[in-house]
């Protein structure tokens, strides 16, 4: 008595599996993509608000040892946010400051200027008082 036992081997995946699977990625990716974009506008306004706080406090630190910014204020924002990334060295000879650089080394002034797109939109001149204050997007 012989017995004939048939091997049955799948090779491979079905066609309805092929496409339960595209469909599955396809969802995962359209839920994924919106995502990816606004986390992408949320790490790009953070470095806006550092760098928006970064010369909020070498102007204050700037202003604090001696320096005067009223000069560049009178151009406007832009252009006092510009003289404080190019920074400035205290050059009064009584300060105990003298001598110091003030200024945000690496920052692109074009970007930080940008009332859009930069630190500028966090900044706001206040011509009475002569201070640059950080706003925090208020």
């Amino acid at each position: 008595m012989k017995l004939n036992k048939k091997h049955s081997f799948k090779a491979g995946f079905s066609l309805v599996e092929m496409l339960v699977v595209i469909a599955v990625i396809g969802i995962i990716a359209a839920i994924a993509v919106p995502n990816i974009g606004r986390i992408n506008d949320s790490a790009k306004d953070a470095t806006y608000r550092r760098n928006a706080q970064n010369v909020a406090s070498v102007f204050a630190s700037a202003q604090a040892a001696g320096h005067d910014f009223s000069a560049a204020g009178t151009l406007g924002e832009a252009a006092i946010i510009g003289a404080i990334i190019t920074g400035a060295t205290i050059s009064d000879t009584d300060s105990p400051f003298n001598g110091t650089y003030f200024g945000v080394p690496g920052m692109d002034s074009t970007d930080a200027v940008s009332e859009t797109d930069g630190a500028a939109k966090y900044l706001v001149w206040n011509a009475a008082s002569g201070q640059l204050l950080y706003t925090g997007g208020q």
